[in-house]
């Protein structure tokens, strides 16, 4: 009995250890050759032509991008172990090398002398009209590699990851420091004072001042404490507890209005609940305890088809001094999916009063918007016979054409949200100034604080989804801002928009090569005939960043109280330098449009405590003639002349 136990035991060692071989035999069987690993880029990240090497642990991203990936195939038993015969010729015959190099394409700047940026291209998947690439040139592929980071403490999103990847950058850990693309959230001081002048970040410290519910009424309640009708761009708030007896007797006079209390950092609809001033005496002492926010709800929302809708706008901001917004063209018009209705019996409806896609993608009634992908339908804008929207999103551009159909002014009402959206920005600049500073550890430096490695005012950007409601009137109310929006891909209409963004955002911020990569390819630059300008190899984002807060006050005095045409006369080669970069980044901007700089920016001095010389230099050239100067011929020589008038 024993000794046939022992055989057993001894038969189920050599089972095992045979299985364990065959698998080792067969992981050996599929694994590449040192050279091919040498070209692997899942490997290696290498700088070609030079002993410089990065670990294999420090390389965290190395799938293939959508153009070239390849479904995994079915795992099973082997079942032989001599490999299947192939005739000559066929396919089959030569092992797979891994991944395709990513390329990266350059686009040359519209001045001549000044280096180029990284062109980010709409990828085929996302099916959006490609940008012109008439600027485009590829860079040499023996060049050095080109690194981004993604971190965990952020939603990784397809549209970033797939954007980042068609641009021909590798993922690296953030702690390497090798990266020039930065998507996290918010930089800690130790980041940010080991940025480089050319490494870039998604997102400004203290953006919470605009993401927190609270914080972001609060600082638009002192704006409309100086200026009165002006800043009424969002609905009167009141912060609980804290305000909560003011909140009372408003409620109090107001027996007829309604109210919506949200949370202070929630999104996706959480927790919002829609009151009458009628409130019950329990409820209300669960309010005077609860931590939120409590606002007039907007009774006249305009309706299309009976159902409330809203807008998510996507802003970039590239810099806070300059200011800089861009917009871009298309955004999404969500739709509540229940029918409107303002009686008190309704307000426990949140499919009916909120307009959150998380809220209303739960209702059987919800319809997706194909893009125009669709087998049966090609166009899913429009009412339907009944007049009910055919999809509960739109694009701006569908909005457009139903305001046209309803002869109701889209252009004024798009002016009016750029003018909420600047008033909204100025509103907290100062105190992200004041978290700019802090960050770097350096006090009362302004926005000219430097951290020890390089990084500048220009080294962060952010996309903003700015939430807003119409009403009957066409008048555009501020209901929040999402300092992180979503950037999923949930239908066709999401992904062509999200994707497009990112690559126009990317493209637009300026994501500069290194001097090795954009020499080895010269016709990435538009030389000089003259041959006296040479690109030079530290690429600053903002010239201003040099000059000290006293001596920009002593050059902005002087230029104030100047004509537009006489201040830009007595530009120097810094504010020519905040100039040209501004105009070389609108000419790369995309969908973007800018919306500040503009023409009639004199109409918002009076909102700044003190206008910036960054600000000033750029609002007397716009009102100069903006872009139509650099076709004079009366330029002073230190500033390069533009060769190409076409906008990518």
């Amino acid at each position: 009995m024993l000794s046939r136990r022992r055989r057993a035991f001894h038969l189920r060692r050599v089972m095992l250890a045979a299985g364990l071989w065959m698998k080792l035999r067969k992981r050996r069987r599929c694994a590449p050759t040192s050279r091919q690993d040498s070209e692997n880029p899942l490997l290696t990240a290498t700088k070609k032509g030079s002993d410089e090497t990065m670990d294999v642990e420090d390389v965290m991203d190395g799938a293939p991008s959508d153009d070239n990936f390849e479904p995994p195939q079915p795992r099973g038993p082997v079942r032989s172990r001599k490999p299947p015969t192939r005739k000559p010729g066929e396919e089959g015959d030569t092992l797979p090398s891994g991944p395709k190099p990513r390329k990266i394409q350059l686009l040359r700047s519209v001045f001549e002398g000044r280096p180029p940026v990284v062109l980010f291209s709409y990828t085929q998947a996302c099916c959006a009209e490609q940008r012109p690439l008439d600027r485009a040139v590829p860079a040499d592929e023996d060049g050095p590699r080109m690194f981004y980071s993604h971190t965990d403490a952020i939603h990784q999103y397809n549209a970033v990851i797939n954007i980042l990847r068609h641009g021909g950058l590798y993922r690296v850990r953030a702690e390497t420091n090798r990266w020039t693309v930065l998507w996290s959230l918010h930089p800690t001081p130790e980041q940010l004072q080991r940025f480089s002048p050319v490494q870039r970040a998604n997102h400004f410290p203290g953006s919470y001042h605009l993401g927190r519910k609270d914080l972001i009424w609060r600082n638009l309640a002192k704006m409309q404490q100086r200026f009165g009708k002006e800043y009424q761009i969002t609905p009167q708030g009141y912060i609980l507890p804290k305000a909560f007896l003011a909140w009372d007797a408003a409620r109090l006079r107001q027996s007829d209005a309604l109210w919506i209390w949200k949370p202070c950092s929630q999104s996706c609809g959480r927790g919002i609940t829609v009151l009458s001033s009628d409130v019950p005496e329990e409820q209300l002492r669960d309010l005077a305890k609860k931590r939120g926010i409590i606002q007039r709800y907007i009774p006249n929302p305009l309706l299309i088809g009976g159902r409330k809708f809203d807008m998510r706008i996507y802003v970039v901001v590239l810099s806070y001094d300059p200011l800089k917004v861009f917009i871009n063209d298309e955004g999404l018009v969500r739709f509540a999916t229940e029918l409107y209705s303002d009686a008190v019996e309704t307000l426990q409806s949140r499919m009916m009063h909120l307009t959150n896609y998380s809220v209303n993608k739960q209702n059987p009634a919800f319809v997706q918007n194909l893009d125009g992908q669709g087998e049966e339908e090609k166009e899913d804008a429009g009412v339907d016979e009944a007049g009910q929207p055919k999809a509960s999103k739109w694009s701006l551009k569908e909005l457009r054409i139903h305001f046209a159909r309803e002869s109701l002014d889209f252009d004024a009402l798009w002016e009016a949200m750029k003018d909420l959206v600047i008033k909204t920005l100025i509103s907290v600049e100062e105190p992200l100034k004041a978290d700019w500073c802090k960050t770097l550890g350096i006090e009362d430096g302004g926005w000219s604080a430097r951290g020890p490695g390089g990084a500048h005012r220009g080294s962060c950007f952010e996309i903003y989804g700015f939430d807003i409601l119409v009403d009957r009137s066409l008048k555009p109310w501020l209901l929040e801002v999402n300092i992180c929006p979503s950037l999923s891909s949930g239908s066709p209409l999401d992904k062509r928009i999200k994707t497009k963004l990112v690559a126009d955002v990317l493209t637009l911020v300026g994501v500069h090569p290194p001097a090795a990569l954009w020499k080895l390819s010269p016709e990435s630059v538009h030389w000089p005939a003259s041959g006296n300008v040479s690109p030079s190899d530290d690429n600053e984002a903002a010239a201003g960043c040099l000059i000290s807060e006293d001596e920009m006050r002593k050059r902005a005095l002087k230029l104030a109280g100047q004509s537009p045409q006489e201040a830009v006369s007595l530009f120097d080669e810094v504010a020519w330098e905040l100039v040209v970069e501004a105009h070389d980044q609108e000419m790369r901007s995309g969908g973007l449009e800018m919306a500040f700089p503009c023409p009639n920016g004199s109409r918002y001095v009076q909102y700044w405590g003190e206008e910036s010389y960054c600000n000033l230099v750029l609002r007397k050239w716009q009102e100069a003639g903006g872009d139509a100067i650099f076709r004079s011929k009366k330029l002073p020589p230190w500033v390069p002349r533009q060769v190409c008038f076409s906008k990518t």
